[in-house]
């Protein structure tokens, strides 16, 4: 699964030079993704569950 958007994103294909307009929840391709740099359109990362779990040991 690729990263979603948080944002609308209007771009042009990087390829195509098609006008390209992203909606929220969309997955783009990595060529497309690549393109946008606002780190603010992207949802975060950290979803519950997805973070690994640290083990503590006493030694």
């Amino acid at each position: 699964m690729g990263a979603r958007l948080a944002a609308a994103v209007h771009l042009d294909h990087p390829v195509t030079r098609e006008r390209l307009v992203l909606q929220p929840g969309d997955e783009p391709a990595p060529e497309v993704a690549a393109l946008i740099t606002n780190p603010d359109a992207w949802e975060p990362d950290d979803e519950p569950g997805d973070q690994e779990q640290e083990t503590v040991t006493d030694a």
